[in-house]
């Protein structure tokens, strides 16, 4: 590959001074399913992955058959190995990849539906994010108490308020760990890579409402 008169290969980040100290870094946190944005200490991690992104491209196609995609437009652009290509699943071992549980998925519908739709930017608290879902979600907590018994092997008749509480906090945990918030105490922030629920599950966002009158 050739970049103007340069010619790329899957070993020219080698080249950068930068390497010994970021890049093992940076193959970690996408093998574990991050996504790497302009975001506090990421942001010399994503500028590393901007100024060698062919190069890294190629790294990651031909020695793991998965690519390194990228989604949103600068400056919310983020960077991920996208696990999730039909034509090539690669060959890094599922260990390293992150699965988000079901009801870890409708609560990040509904985060979604509550922050874009509803149109409600200035929600930042976690606990009045759990208050509103346990008020204006009521009716579709019979199916959130399923989705969790069954992840939980429990019964879902025994489970309530609080279950739905620790489910929400544990969601905004999981979506932490991949980059898509930002928690500090109480508050938390949606970050850039937040769309990559978006994009990864658009059929379904688009019938939303649908999804949640199933779970009644």
């Amino acid at each position: 590959m050739e970049n103007g008169s340069v010619k790329i290969s899957l070993d020219s980040f080698l080249q950068s001074n930068d390497t010994k100290e970021l890049f093992a870094k940076i193959d970690y946190k996408l093998k574990d399913g991050v996504h790497i944005q302009q975001e506090g200490k990421q942001t010399v991690l994503y500028n590393y992955i901007v100024e060698n992104e062919e190069s890294l491209k190629l790294y990651y196609k031909e020695l793991f058959k998965v690519d390194l995609s990228s989604g949103g437009e600068f400056p919310d652009k983020y960077y991920y190995l996208d696990f999730n290509n039909p034509n090539s699943r690669g060959n890094i071992v599922s260990d390293h990849r992150h699965y988000l549980k079901n009801e870890h998925i409708i609560i990040g519908f509904i985060i979604y539906e509550i922050m874009t739709i509803q149109k409600e930017v200035d929600l930042n608290s976690i606990t009045e994010l759990k208050r509103k879902i346990r008020i204006d979600y009521e009716d579709i907590k019979p199916g959130l108490y399923r989705l969790i018994a069954k992840s939980q092997n429990k019964n879902p008749g025994k489970l309530n308020d609080e279950s739905i509480d620790r489910e929400v906090k544990s969601a905004l945990i999981e979506f932490k760990k991949i980059g898509w918030v930002k928690i500090n105490d109480d508050d938390f922030e949606l970050l850039p890579a937040f769309d990559r629920l978006i994009k990864f599950y658009e059929n379904e966002i688009q019938n939303i409402d649908e999804i949640l009158k199933e779970l009644k």
